[in-house]
């Protein structure tokens, strides 16, 4: 089956899912997954991962892009295998934290291809998602970056606080601005920047 196979067969699969099942969506939770294996809750940092991993599988399904899609379906296989590496004892939290980090840029990536691609010609129904794709993309790329303790340095705070800024203005006019594509451009560049960093290193 191709990637392009396999993305329609998902794509159709989310739009017969229920309304009330997609209305139950999981989250991933690394800082959860992060904290129990710190705790020595293998165990259930563990199980933590998998339901991350059904997380990222939802997205799949809304995924646009190939490139993105098909890292959305290695993040998800990726998780399974930290789930089975920590209740093995063979993955340490330096590993786990780097691959949740990637992960998270991926998942951001998504967001915001998703939110400029529904901003090109939205209808009323759309408003409310766009805003929420582009706080995700946010929530995301920040996560990727202070998951392990580090900091946002200036232009990225700056690319998440606009990207806030307009989530809010979204919100509370059911329009979008002529600025979204720009603020939404600018932190999908932070995000592209920082995995481009990340796999040099």
């Amino acid at each position: 089956m191709s990637i392009r196979s396999l993305f329609v067969a998902l794509a159709a699969l989310v739009v017969a899912t229920p309304v009330a099942v997609r209305a139950q969506e999981t989250e991933a939770d690394f800082v959860g997954a992060r904290k129990q294996l710190m705790a020595g809750q293998a165990r259930a940092a563990a199980q933590t991962l998998i339901m991350s991993s059904l997380h990222v599988r939802q997205q799949v399904g809304r995924c646009r892009t190939e490139d993105v899609g098909s890292r959305l379906i290695d993040a998800e296989s990726q998780l399974e295998k930290l789930a089975a590496g920590i209740r093995a004892g063979t993955v340490g939290l330096k590993v786990m934290e780097k691959s949740l980090m990637e992960i998270d840029r991926v998942l951001a990536q998504h967001h915001l291809q998703l939110a400029t691609a529904n901003m090109a010609h939205p209808r009323a129904d759309d408003i409310p998602v766009v805003a929420q794709d582009i706080d995700r993309g946010a929530f995301h790329f920040e996560r990727s970056v202070t998951l392990n303790g580090g900091v946002l340095v200036a232009e990225q705070l700056t690319a998440v606080t606009d990207a806030r800024a307009l989530v809010k203005e979204i919100e509370s006019t059911s329009a979008i601005p002529k600025t979204a594509v720009a603020v939404v451009a600018a932190l999908e560049k932070m995000v592209i920047a920082a995995a481009t960093v990340s796999a040099a290193r």
